[in-house]
């Protein structure tokens, strides 16, 4: 789903989804960015009963603060992986280790959605004096993908692996696309660690971080389902590869910085932090296929 002012600034709130909303909310991030620090997003209410949610006033609406604040914290260990929305995730195969793991800025919120005299809120509050219809949706913001900065120490053999979760997904999208199942897991490590919520401060969504545009171009309709974005997510990895005569190292480079990139490069691109990601994904991948 494209990004643009008038998604931003004319959210009607009864044709909207638990997708959609997170997707609003991953484009605010895009075109208006945010403090390194401390975040603050604004829930805006027009007079048609419409909600948005943005970084910047919109003229004519009432708009409340929604505070949102930067943790330092590190991706999961295996054990939490293990314990992870999906009902498949459990221990990882690699009981040795605890990750030499990047360290990350992340935003952790929660919205309340409901539905009152027809029309569908979203709401920083817990409605009052509603008790039924109440879904709380859970907002994992990460500032950058897990591996995509260079100047970061990870000890990449010494990262917990997680060789369970979400296996039938990753087992299925692999095999329909015929992309290795080990590649798949290192990138969803890569990109997300196992955080099917996860939304970067570029707008990229899900276990496979999909930008929007890419979602769509791969029949993601959902990015926060995982196994849509596994799905998405593979069949990329797999048009990469094929584009690229199987060199795994420039569909990685692909991935991480775009096609066009690559093409514009004749390789490679020069982003120390596409240099990186390359290295490291295809290690990880590596350990994935040995299996420790």
């Amino acid at each position: 789903m494209p990004c643009d002012s008038m998604q931003l600034n004319r959210f009607i709130a009864e044709r909207r989804t638990r997708r959609s909303i997170l997707t609003l909310l991953a484009c605010g991030y895009v075109l208006f960015g945010l403090p390194m620090s401390a975040s603050a997003m604004l829930r805006c209410e027009a007079d048609d009963d419409s909600i948005s949610y943005v970084t910047s006033r919109i003229s004519g609406q009432k708009c409340v603060r929604v505070n949102l604040r930067w943790n330092r914290t590190s991706p999961p260990g295996a054990a939490e992986l293990s314990r992870s929305d999906d009902a498949a995730a459990s221990a990882t195969s690699s009981a040795r280790s605890r990750p030499a793991a990047p360290v990350r800025r992340e935003v952790r919120t929660q919205i309340y959605a409901y539905v009152e005299n027809g029309i569908r809120h979203f709401s920083s509050r817990r409605p009052v004096g509603l008790d039924a219809g109440i879904s709380v949706i859970a907002l994992h913001y990460i500032e950058t993908c897990n591996f995509c900065v260079p100047d970061e120490q990870i000890d990449v053999g010494s990262l917990a692996l997680d060789m369970r979760a979400y296996r039938q997904e990753i087992e299925t999208a692999a095999s329909a696309s015929g992309v290795d199942s080990a590649l798949v897991r290192a990138v969803i490590q890569a990109e997300s660690a196992y955080r099917a919520n996860a939304i970067s401060r570029a707008g990229a969504q899900g276990l496979m971080q999909l930008m929007p545009a890419t979602a769509l171009r791969f029949g993601v309709s959902d990015p926060f389902d995982a196994a849509q974005n596994i799905r998405g997510g593979v069949r990329y990895l797999s048009w990469l590869l094929r584009r690229f005569g199987g060199d795994l190292d420039l569909a990685l480079a692909g991935y991480n910085s775009g096609e066009a990139a690559v093409d514009r490069y004749s390789g490679i691109p020069p982003y120390d932090e596409t240099r990186t990601y390359v290295s490291r994904v295809k290690a990880l991948a590596e350990r994935y296929r040995r299996g420790q």
